[in-house]
């Protein structure tokens, strides 16, 4: 094979090779987030802090393999936010800095809940410089800590929502992309921001959440499936590439 023909190969297998890094890492993400459910959901015993702090001093390695599980969701949402973007660019560029930005913003938010998960680890081992407190202070203290990440988290699937909700439309105006995965993505993503606005502004919104989100999961999994098996067509993602160019140039 010649040079040039090595590197027309690489120029097709760019673009189709980026949104299938960005399925797979998107898929590890997913995976990965569970993975932190699962470890950390069982050690928190609902309004009772001693049984709380008993559990996570019990099975501190199960605690910290979910705080590591959720770092790893985070740094590989990261990824999958920088191949988007590239992908994506073709259709427009302002719009796919635009959802990287809030993509972004979102990690950065849910790297504040994943810090405080590791406020029990201090609190609970109970070091000399925390003898002003009593043992029952330190446990209410680690169950305010576990609470605020809650919080947290849904404020960052407000700037999650938005990203989906961009993205849908970008690759609805893909040629390279299928419409009904930017449809349904879009879709997705306006069921994350009416579930966080949900959890603010009602009493009972975060009951709501087991319903509106398997529709979020529906078009976020078939867009991560569909990148992950079939990426893009390179072909077409050239085209719109170029008819890009020409319209900035």
């Amino acid at each position: 094979m010649s040079a040039s023909e090595m590197t027309e190969n690489f120029r097709e297998e760019s673009p189709r090779l980026k949104a299938r890094l960005a399925g797979g890492l998107w898929l590890l993400c997913i995976l990965a987030s569970v993975a932190g459910f699962i470890a950390e959901a069982p050690l928190i015993v609902a309004n009772d802090a001693a049984a709380t702090a008993a559990n996570i001093l019990a099975h501190e390695s199960l605690y910290r393999l979910g705080f590591a599980a959720n770092l790893i969701s985070g740094l590989s949402y990261m990824g999958v936010t920088l191949f988007l973007y590239y992908v994506l660019t073709p259709v427009s560029r302002s719009l796919s800095l635009l959802a990287a930005f809030f993509g972004l913003a979102g990690v950065a938010i849910g790297g504040v809940a994943w810090v405080s998960n590791l406020v029990p680890l201090v609190l609970l081992h109970g070091d000399q410089y925390l003898s002003a407190f009593t043992t029952s202070q330190l446990q209410a203290m680690s169950m305010i800590a576990l609470k605020l990440p809650a919080q947290i988290f849904f404020i960052g699937m407000v700037f999650f929502g938005i990203q989906c909700i961009l993205i849908g439309y970008l690759v609805a105006r893909s040629t390279f992309l299928p419409r009904v995965l930017g449809i349904l993505l879009a879709i997705g993503g306006t069921s994350y921001v009416i579930a966080s606005f949900a959890s603010f502004l009602l009493p009972l919104g975060a009951s709501l959440i087991p319903f509106i989100m398997p529709v979020a999961l529906i078009g976020e999994g078939s867009l991560t499936v569909w990148l992950l098996v079939k990426g893009v067509n390179a072909e077409r993602w050239y085209e719109q590439a170029s008819a890009a160019k020409e319209r900035r140039i």
